[in-house]
């Protein structure tokens, strides 16, 4: 008996598959058919994280040793502002793996707030080199992600650093004023 519905069953599927062999669709133009290949082999958008032990740009650094030298660095300056200059060959080198890094996972959600951390950093260089990197890592920043939340906060920063902010002597304290008295501190 169970063979009997066994060939039953094959029967009735080579029927069905010979019932819709017979109602196929014409064969596609080759326009069409060169499109179809198209769209099968296209790859989809490069939009992953990149790994954590993955290596970037000429010094091969991690996302996170690129993030640390960023960090360290900007330290370094709040600590040592006259050492600035000493601090820049490591940033440059920090954002050319930053480009590799961009270049490779484009869509990253780290990449955005990297760049912030740069245009920040620059920020704290009080020279005219200082100033041409933080508009150029702002302008990198809003081009390729202008969507990004940093892009909000930057231009915020941006406004408040438009109030001039009182002198500093060379010790870091606030100088006097032409008055002679002290300046007055919010």
């Amino acid at each position: 008996m169970k063979r009997l519905i066994a060939c039953v069953s094959l029967v009735a599927a080579a029927a069905t598959a010979a019932a819709s062999a017979n109602t196929k669709d014409p064969p596609p133009t080759p326009r069409a058919a060169a499109h179809a290949k198209a769209v099968a082999h296209a790859k989809p958008p490069k939009c992953k994280v990149a790994p954590a032990d993955e290596y970037f740009g000429k010094l091969k650094m991690s996302i996170l040793g690129i993030r640390n030298v960023i960090k360290d660095q900007g330290l370094k300056v709040d600590v040592f502002p006259e050492k600035a200059d000493s601090t820049l060959n490591s940033i440059e080198l920090a954002e050319d793996a930053v480009h590799d890094w961009q270049h490779k996972y484009p869509c990253d959600s780290w990449l955005p707030g990297t760049i912030y951390a740069i245009e920040h950093f620059y920020g704290k260089i009080h020279t005219a080199g200082g100033v041409k990197h933080v508009h150029a890592a702002f302008a990198w920043l809003r081009h390729d992600y202008p969507k990004s939340r940093f892009v909000m906060v930057a231009l915020r920063e941006d406004g408040a650093a438009a109030v001039p902010a009182p002198p500093l002597a060379a010790d870091g304290s606030p100088a006097p004023t032409p008055s002679g008295s002290p300046s007055v501190s919010n």
